[in-house]
């Protein structure tokens, strides 16, 4: 059977949007996609900050010159 589940995002940008509007507006999605993830995992207040802590870390570690690859 066929699960529903996201392969890959396609963001398509206006002409002459700003972009630092955009990203502020896809980081807040990925904050509220954790957020919402987080609270129904069921998980100790100290498990959702260890949770925390190795996203910040696997983000930090595939960031090249300030953009996250």
């Amino acid at each position: 059977m066929y699960q529903n589940r996201i392969r890959h995002i396609v963001i398509h940008e206006p002409d002459g949007g700003d972009i630092h509007a955009l990203a502020d507006k896809v980081s807040e999605f990925h904050a509220e996609i954790i957020e919402r993830k987080l609270y129904q995992s069921g998980l100790t207040t100290e498990q959702k900050i260890a949770v925390i802590d190795r996203i910040i870390k696997e983000l930090k570690s595939r960031e090249i010159n300030g953009f996250i690859k």
